[in-house]
């Protein structure tokens, strides 16, 4: 059994769990380290993502691709969850582990009309580590449209990282103008709710996971302080313009910071 070792890891936990069954030994941070997942970010569908929001066979690929493995996706209407799940142990699928959680599992097979889940978890959190669900337990616990992926074997294939890195910077820069464009306006509760997830996120609790594996301690010390005086403000729920609570000039330099560490990861794979 692999555990998650940073935040919000389970469906990295779940990744080094499959390979597992393939004979590859890999945990959640050695995933994420090879693949260079620290200097990635990413704008998909309206929000700007980093760190363990980078999920799926477009980022896991990353890394599968030169050890010799896929990952292959399919997204299925949950009426055909079950009889997919039975043909194609194992696999990777969200599913609602209690009532207020829900993420990766890896299917493992089953008997007796039961469905045999590894649970992605910390080795300290009080979830169980294994789910035994009947298919009107699992039923009730996916999303309308569930996607399922799966690990193939394949020739090793070389990934450069160099146009990764490269959007990754330019993504950074867009997330940085933007983020200085909403913090000189008022901004509703409302508003200033949406923006943790889609602006303030990546940054300043995605990005500081990820410089705490790289060990990068003073920049993610930084950046937590701008956090501690984002959620200082999110507490208080009332209309801020939030350049005049939080030290600009700090988010400023540590995103300048950060970019340098993604121009310096680009100089390592092309100098």
């Amino acid at each position: 059994m692999k555990y998650m070792t940073f935040n919000s890891s389970c469906s990295y936990a779940g990744l080094a769990n499959l390979l597992y069954y393939y004979g590859v030994d890999a945990e959640d941070r050695t995933i994420a380290l090879r693949m260079g997942l620290p200097y990635l970010f990413a704008y998909e569908d309206g929000r700007y993502l980093s760190g363990p929001m980078l999920q799926g066979a477009r980022w896991f690929n990353l890394y599968l691709r030169p050890i010799g493995f896929t990952l292959t996706e399919h997204r299925l209407s949950r009426e055909k969850v079950c009889p997919y799940l039975q043909a194609n142990p194992p696999a990777m699928l969200g599913l609602r582990v209690t009532t207020t959680s829900k993420h990766a599992v890896i299917y493992t097979g089953g008997r007796d009309g039961e469905y045999h889940f590894l649970n992605n978890k910390r080795q300290t959190s009080p979830e169980p580590e294994t789910l035994h669900l009947t298919e009107t337990d699992i039923f009730s616990r996916l999303d309308q449209t569930v996607t399922i992926g799966v690990l193939g074997k394949t020739e090793p294939v070389p990934v450069n990282l160099q146009p990764y890195l490269e959007k990754s910077l330019t993504t950074l820069r867009s997330l940085q103008s933007e983020l200085t464009a909403f913090c000189s306006c008022e901004q509703s509760p409302a508003a200033q709710q949406r923006a943790m997830e889609t602006l303030f996120r990546p940054i300043l609790l995605d990005g500081v996971t990820m410089l705490e594996l790289l060990e990068e301690e003073q920049l993610a010390s930084s950046l937590r302080t701008v956090r501690t005086q984002f959620m200082r403000v999110i507490r208080e729920s009332r209309p801020a313009v939030l350049s005049t609570h939080l030290d600009m000039p700090l988010l400023t330099a540590s995103i300048n910071e950060y970019a340098q560490l993604i121009a310096a990861e680009m100089e390592t794979i092309c100098p």
